[in-house]
C-alpha cells in the first residue's frame, strides 16, 4: 500500500476541442486517470501529438477539461496558481530587464518581503549557476542559460509542484544532458514534485521515478512504470544508463510506443 501524501489526481479526464466551421471536433486526451504523490518525478512519454502537453496545460490550470476532474489536495483546479510552476520549451523572460529581475519577478509581485526575495534570488542564481551572470540580459545568454533562468524563475516561488514541457526539447545533445542533470540534482536536493513531459525514453528512463506512457491521439495512459535508475546516478548518466536492466526496459518502452502506433 502506497503511504505517500496524494498531491494531485486525474480522475476520468477527456478533453475535446470544437472544431472550426464545418470541421469535425477533436478528441485530445480520453478517460485519463493519475494519482501523483508528494515528492513524485513523473514524466509523462509518448509520441508528438498525443495529448500530453495539453495534459500539462490542464494539470497548470491553463486549460479547463470538458469532463472528468482533476484536483489539487483535494481542491479542484480552476486556474493557475503559484503552487504549480511551469517550465516551457522556449524560455519565456523578460528580454529587457537582467537576469536578476527577471527570476525575482514573481515573489516582488506578490509582494513578499525584499529581504527575502534577494535570499531567494542569489540562492537559485547559485543552485542553477547562474550567479555571475546575475546583471546580464537574456540575449547575452546561450540556449541552455536561458532555460536555467526559467528554472530558477520557477523554484524562486517555493512551489509544491513544478511542470515541465519539454524543457530541453530544443537544446543541443551536450546542454540536454548537462540539465538533466541538474533537474535531477535540484530534484534530490529539494524534493518537489515534478511532472515532466518528454517524448525522449532516456530522458524518461534517467530522470522519472514513474514513467507514464501515453497512446496516440487521442492520449490514453497505456502503462505505468517505476523506476529507480535516476537515485542510482550521481555524476553521470552512464552510471545506470548501460545495465541490463536499463536496457531491457528501454526496450518494453519502444516496443509498446510501437505497438500503440501501429494498432491504436
Amino acid at each position: 500500500m502506497n503511504d505517500k501524501t496524494v498531491q494531485m489526481t486525474v480522475n476520468s479526464l477527456s478533453l475535446r476541442y470544437k472544431g472550426a466551421n464545418e470541421s469535425p471536433d477533436t478528441l485530445a486526451l480520453d478517460n485519463v486517470n493519475l494519482t501523483v504523490y508528494e515528492g513524485d518525478f513523473v514524466c509523462i512519454l509518448g509520441p508528438s501529438g498525443c495529448g500530453k502537453s495539453t495534459l500539462l496545460n490542464i494539470m497548470a490550470g491553463l486549460l479547463k477539461q470538458t469532463s472528468g476532474t482533476i484536483e489539487m489536495r483535494g481542491e479542484p483546479i480552476n486556474g493557475v496558481d503559484p503552487s504549480r510552476a511551469v517550465v516551457f520549451q522556449t524560455p519565456t523572460l523578460y528580454p529587457w530587464t537582467n537576469v536578476y529581475n527577471n527570476i525575482a519577478f514573481g515573489p516582488t509581485v506578490r509582494k513578499v518581503d525584499k529581504a527575502e526575495i534577494q535570499r531567494r534570488t542569489k540562492e537559485y542564481l547559485e543552485l542553477v549557476g547562474l550567479k555571475d551572470f546575475a546583471n546580464a540580459k537574456p540575449y547575452e545568454l546561450s540556449g541552455g542559460m536561458r532555460q536555467r533562468v526559467a528554472l530558477a524563475r520557477a523554484l524562486v516561488n517555493d512551489p509544491t509542484m513544478i511542470l515541465l514541457d519539454e524543457p530541453f526539447g530544443a537544446l543541443d545533445a551536450f546542454t540536454r544532458n548537462s540539465m538533466q542533470d541538474l533537474i535531477r540534482r535540484i530534484w534530490k536536493a529539494t524534493k518537489p514534485t515534478i511532472i515532466m513531459i518528454t517524448h525522449d525514453v532516456d530522458e524518461a528512463l534517467t530522470l522519472a521515478t514513474r514513467v507514464i506512457a501515453m497512446s496516440p491521439s487521442p492520449g490514453r495512459i497505456v502503462k505505468e512504470y517505476e523506476v529507480d535508475f535516476t537515485m542510482k546516478m550521481e555524476d553521470s548518466q552512464e552510471d545506470a544508463r548501460y545495465t541490463p536492466e536499463y536496457i531491457e526496459l528501454r526496450k518494453q518502452i519502444l516496443g509498446l510506443m510501437h505497438i500503440e502506433r501501429d494498432y491504436l
